[in-house]
């Protein structure tokens, strides 16, 4: 069963060109509140946008963040720069810290560029492929038994290089297209999570995007260095 599922997973993935749509991300941890029936919230909540070329290219952007505030009992819009961003456009990937206030690029060496997406550190959304999963995870289905319209993976990591990433992966798809609904990736050595929805109403499957303006090298913004640095040609997979 599961070598069918991923045997037709692969396939659907192989024939989706591009993917675009919005998502939402709730981070939990230690920080994490108390809801008003004793269960965990989350601490905090973000939207954004994924974008997706086959074979490698891809962006993604938290576009805004809210943390919850012990002080105000309410969710509160993060000021200034947060959220994760970068983006690959097949040769490197640029990614935002804004913490160090820098604009990094990691170029990828040549054996590395045309499969940087799909076997970088979550192969669950782009061009997975069914050997390289089996490979790299432990997986089965979980899907409960009164689940009709999804299936649930999980999959856990056989190699040290992703049980440094996380220790456990949970992945919703949807039944009829086998298109990724939901992702709840474990934190290593505890119980932090992060979970991700894909918005379905905003998916664009193979509508074509803007390929200069989406996966074009960012501009440094003001105050931040720009770094760059080589991948070393036997680094294994893109940087996390």
């Amino acid at each position: 069963m599961l070598d069918q599922l991923l045997a037709a997973w692969e396939a659907r993935n192989a024939a989706v060109r591009t993917w675009s749509c919005t998502f939402h991300k709730w981070e939990y941890n230690a920080w994490s509140p108390a809801g008003p029936n004793g269960d965990q919230l989350a601490f905090a909540e973000n939207t954004g946008e994924l974008k997706y070329a086959a074979p490698d290219k891809g962006l993604f952007h938290v576009k805004e963040s809210k943390q919850w505030s012990p002080e105000a009992r309410r969710y509160e819009v993060r000021s200034g720069e947060f959220g994760e961003h970068w983006v690959c456009n097949g040769e490197s990937i640029y990614e935002y810290r804004h913490s160090e206030k820098q604009l990094r690029e990691t170029r990828l060496p040549p054996e590395m560029r045309g499969k940087a997406i799909s076997d970088g550190p979550l192969p669950f959304v782009f061009g997975a492929k069914a050997d390289t999963l089996k490979k790299r995870y432990w997986m089965r289905i979980i899907t409960p038994p009164e689940v009709r319209d999804q299936v649930w993976l999980e999959a856990l990591p056989r190699y040290q290089a992703d049980a440094a990433n996380f220790s456990k992966v949970e992945l919703i798809l949807q039944a009829r297209d086998l298109m990724p609904f939901a992702i709840q990736i474990y934190k290593p050595g505890g119980s932090d999570r992060d979970v991700y929805q894909f918005d379905p109403r905003t998916n664009l499957i193979d509508k074509g995007l803007d390929m200069i303006r989406d996966f074009a090298k960012p501009i440094t913004p003001f105050g931040y260095k720009y770094v760059l640095e080589d991948l070393p040609a036997q680094a294994g997979s893109p940087p996390r």
